[in-house]
């Protein structure tokens, strides 16, 4: 039988020896007419088993290079096969993978066509696929790094050449904000709303500091504030952690990279500077506490005027409640008769509403009569006796406490709604043109959404209603109630802190980890002067301008809602104050979602929230 008869048979020592002494043709080299490598390695085992192959035959034997094999042995081969000659190239192969079968299988065996090493080889490079595939889909999908651009990698400039990139390092950048005018701190990609971050990103890229490869997506350089703030609240000062180059050159007129960042920012955004931080840092992870300051006009603190619905629910619930507020009280009854809704816009007519010229008379003279109230109530400095009231009511917070009731979203048994505050404390009133301003710094471990709106909202509805202190350690137990948020203009956020971040870094013994620790102090004056320039002054101008806080007062006195009830001269919560899951507010129409007071009462339930920015706790203030 001849050889292709007995294929896949191992082959014989004699063709073994026959292959290989084989003389070259005249336009054949010795590479040309040697057999591919596996071959030599088959046949030359056969060889020494029968004992026909002396070890110098098989030292005569020159290879070709595996490349040049491949290129000119396909063709030979191929015509070889063709006249029979020789096996066709996938047979031989199959020789040399079924010597290394497992015991018992022969050449032909067909379970023996992958041995050993083949398939440890096999699995090996389908592993390493798999690694490839899960890679590009963390890459896509933004993980670790987020398919940022290394350091150490070549990029391309307008020309078409290789250029070095300039290294990234782990910083922390402080910077102030004013947030009129912006829908928070975080950068939304997906809805295209105007925010800090966002504005801060772009100075960034154009400052040189984020390269084009990575502006794309600020994932890419791991950004993450320390708080973020929501709508309308400002900040003296905030920290953002991200992968940033240090090394960019500077125009001339431009000494340091803030200034440079600066120049491309509105007045309204500073950055303050940077500090190169450990690989480690996050911004709101190593965050031990924050430092958050309300200012609200002292005129906030006066009783409801005599008549008002709030005033007639609380001469109900509580006779006599007005005993003991003295001057303010006093002032506040000698204000003018204001009927309900006479909190009008500043700067409308009426007659777009009324459309009847009798009606439009009527609507700017309770314009007018409610600007000369709120003008009157301007003139209002408070009492020391309501001062401290107001003291004690705030001081009730600190601690740790069960703050479902000053959040959204969030049940008493949740136990994330459980907060620290370490420390509370209302300065000295103020005045700052012709208004009274009362200033409550408030340091906490953490904070929810609305939070810190609903403690001083609630601080300042007690004092106004002569309601006990008791009421407050009343509202962390299990009964539920809706408290309406004070204001967002009066909020800013001082700054975070990182004393236990400070600490391991001054503990650091290696030279070449050192790093600054996060100190605010060293920007204080910028950052006072930032305060009295684009918060507190524009605070103030919104305030003469559009009457926010007097607006807000006048909603929660026109109130005759039951929701409001917890107002009472016992400190206790009625059931009728008592909000049941899936069931209206107290004191709703049913299936209205409104209150007898407008939106803001209700106004909760009325916000977009991303349920995943608050099931993560990223939402406070």
């Amino acid at each position: 039988m001849d050889m292709e008869s007995e294929a896949p048979n191992a082959p014989t020592a004699e063709s073994s020896k026959r292959a290989r002494s084989r003389s070259p043709g005249p336009s054949e080299s010795i590479n040309d007419s040697a057999p591919p490598a596996k071959k030599i390695a088959v046949d030359q085992k056969a060889a020494d088993v029968s004992g026909d192959v002396t070890a110098d035959a098989a030292d005569s034997v020159q290879l070709a290079s595996k490349d040049d094999l491949k290129a000119e042995q396909e063709p030979k081969v191929k015509a070889e096969s063709s006249s029979g000659s020789v096996r066709p190239r996938h047979e031989e192969d199959l020789v040399g993978q079924g010597r290394r079968g497992y015991k018992g299988q022969g050449v032909g065996d067909r379970r023996g066509q992958f041995g050993r090493d083949d398939k440890r080889d096999w699995h090996r490079g389908d592993k390493q696929s798999a690694r490839d595939q899960k890679k590009e889909s963390s890459d896509a999908v933004g993980g670790k790094d987020s398919g940022a651009v290394d350091e150490d990698e070549a990029g391309i400039d307008e020309n078409g050449d290789k250029v070095k990139r300039l290294p990234k390092k782990k910083v922390a950048i402080l910077l102030g904000y004013c947030g009129t005018g912006y829908s928070g701190m975080q950068i939304q990609t997906h809805h295209g709303a105007k925010t800090i971050e966002g504005d801060f990103f772009d100075a960034l890229i154009k400052a040189g500091a984020v390269s084009p490869e990575n502006a794309v997506d600020h994932r890419k350089v791991d950004v993450q504030r320390a708080a973020r703030t929501d709508a309308g609240v400002h900040a003296a000062g905030n920290c953002i952690s991200m992968k940033m180059i240090i090394g960019s050159p500077l125009p001339p007129e431009h000494e340091t990279l803030e200034s440079y960042v600066n120049s491309f920012l509105p007045e309204q955004i500073r950055m303050w500077g940077y500090v190169r931080t450990l690989k480690s840092f996050q911004a709101r992870l190593s965050c031990d506490s924050r430092v958050y300051e309300y200012v609200l006009p002292s005129y906030c603190l006066l009783p409801p005027r005599a008549g008002e619905p709030l005033t007639i629910n609380l001469d109900q619930s509580s006779p006599g409640w007005k005993a003991g507020l003295g001057v303010a009280a006093e002032f506040a009854d000698a204000g003018v008769d204001l009927a309900p809704g006479a909190e009008a816009i500043e700067g409308s007519t009426g007659a777009e509403k009324s459309g009847d010229e009798t009606k439009r008379e009527e609507r700017e003279k309770l314009d007018n009569r409610s600007r000369g109230e709120y003008e009157r109530r301007r003139g209002w400095r408070v009492d020391k006796d309501t001062l401290a009231k107001f003291r004690a009511l705030i001081k009730e917070f600190e601690g740790t406490h069960n703050f479902h009731n000053y959040t959204v979203g969030k049940p008493f048994r949740d136990r994330t709604v459980k907060r620290f505050m370490m420390n509370l404390k209302v300065r000295d009133p103020q005045v700052v043109g012709d208004i009274e301003w009362i200033s409550v710094r408030i340091h906490g471990q953490s904070f929810m959404l609305h939070q810190i709106r609903k403690m001083i909202s609630m601080a300042m509805l007690a004092c106004r209603t002569n309601s006990p202190a008791s009421l407050i350690p009343e509202t962390f137990g299990p009964k539920t109630i809706h408290i309406p948020k004070a204001p967002p203009l009066g909020l800013l956020l001082e700054a975070p802190q990182f004393g236990s971040y400070n600490s391991r870094v001054k503990e650091q013994k290696d030279p070449q980890a050192e790093r600054d620790p996060i100190d605010w102090a060293l920007y204080g004056d910028k950052m006072q002067e930032f305060k009295l320039k684009f918060i507190y002054e524009k605070l103030r101008q919104d305030e003469l301008e559009s009457h926010i806080f007097h607006k807000w007062i006048r909603q929660i006195d026109c109130t005759s809602s039951a929701s409001l009830s917890f107002l009472n001269s016992k400190g206790v919560i009625p059931p009728e104050a008592q909000v049941q899951p899936g069931r209206d507010m107290p004191g709703e129409k049913k299936g209205s979602g409104k209150t007898d007071g407008g939106d803001e009462l209700n106004s909760d339930d009325e916000e977009k929230i991303d349920p995943e920015l608050l099931k993560r706790g990223e939402l406070e203030g």
